[in-house]
């Protein structure tokens, strides 16, 4: 039987935050430690600030100059959108998308689901119909055209096509591993397997007859390897991770509680654990060669709470603490500025602030 080796908090206080166990971990969450984590503020001059309705989804244009987000309107019992850029220049704001244009688009009510400028001249707007379907919207921002719209249709995960990263991994593991279960591996890589290009694949199967462990896929020393062992209760425990120099960052999440460990060199070490109401995923909102910056989404996104913004440096975690109830964060590709989303009230309100 594989000898499992838990972190113990009187380990952890006597060898400080560097001490780290041999892999695998087994079933973590009755016994989790890890050390304090500090909490530090990365921001400075206030830029911005747009408080005057409901405000989501902030994102810089590749330049940082503009910065486009959308508002929650409700009207009746419609829940309606707008979607608006702000010049952090001239501190002027236009509308890109009319909340009666956006009706159109909806069924049960018209939301904005994300947005992602593909080049200074391309923004593109997935809006949600309220029902299963959605359209994807592609604008010319800089003249306030609509370029491009299609509809896209619901379908079940194993229907969709995998991203051409995952379709590489695929075949990768197919190459190195050709006893791994090809029905296993695709049904990881449909829901939250990490995958990191030319490296490997962090999975938990989640599949009927096999295990709940933690693997990680290593393509460079051609072997598979249990990070954490975990026993039939915890099946789906594992939501995404990332991948920083030569750390792999995972998380776990079980009943009210997410859990971040850290991965680097054969041994793994607990992080941070943090409270959720269930959900819970990783968002990367901005990557260096010195540090990431990253949320920890506990709450789903029409809950109202406290989501977490932590950054990794080295292989020191801190947390990012200037608002009490964050609902998102953006960070502008330059790495000077940062936009965070609050609640404030039943409304979450947008400022931007210069980067220390």
């Amino acid at each position: 039987m594989r000898s499992c080796i838990v972190l113990s908090l009187l380990a952890v206080i006597a060898l400080g935050q560097n001490q780290s166990s041999n892999i695998p971990l087994c079933n973590p969450f009755t016994s989790f430690s890890s050390p304090p984590i500090s909490e530090v503020k990365i921001s400075g001059k206030a830029i911005a600030t747009i408080k005057t309705g409901d405000f989501l989804h902030p994102t810089f244009s590749p330049n940082g100059k503009v910065l486009a987000y959308s508002k929650v309107l409700l009207q009746g019992d419609f829940e309606n959108t707008e979607v608006l850029l702000y010049d952090l220049g001239s501190r002027k704001t236009s509308l890109l998308l009319d909340s009666k244009r956006a009706a159109n688009y909806g069924t049960y009510k018209a939301f904005v689901a994300e947005m992602d400028w593909k080049s200074q001249r391309r923004l593109e707007v997935l809006l949600g119909d309220g029902d299963v379907d959605s359209t994807r919207l592609i604008f010319d921002p800089y003249n306030r055209e609509l370029l491009r719209e299609w509809h896209e249709g619901f379908d079940e995960p194993e229907a969709q096509p995998m991203s051409p990263a995952h379709q590489s991994a695929e075949q990768q593991v197919l190459s190195l591993f050709p006893a791994f279960p090809r029905e296993v591996l695709d049904n990881a890589l449909r829901s939250t397997a990490l995958v990191i290009p030319n490296q490997g694949i962090v999975l938990q199967k989640n599949y009927a007859g096999h295990d709940n462990n933690i693997w990680f896929l290593d393509f460079q020393n051609r072997s598979i390897k249990s990070l954490i062992d975990l026993s039939e209760n915890f099946p789906r425990a594992f939501n995404g991770g990332l991948s920083f120099n030569s750390s792999i960052l995972i998380l776990l999440s079980h009943e009210q509680k997410s859990y971040l460990f850290l991965y680097r060199d054969g041994n793994i070490r607990g992080l941070a654990e943090v409270n959720s109401t269930g959900f819970s995923q990783l968002e990367v909102k901005d990557l260096s060669a010195s540090k990431v910056i990253f949320l920890v989404r506990t709450h789903a996104t029409y809950e109202r709470g406290d989501n977490p913004l932590f950054i990794l440096q080295g292989e020191q975690l801190f947390r990012v603490k200037e608002y009490t109830e964050l609902y998102d964060a953006a960070v502008d590709r330059t790495g000077q500025r940062i936009a965070y989303c609050y609640w404030e009230g039943d409304q979450r309100h947008i400022v931007v602030k210069e980067l220390k």
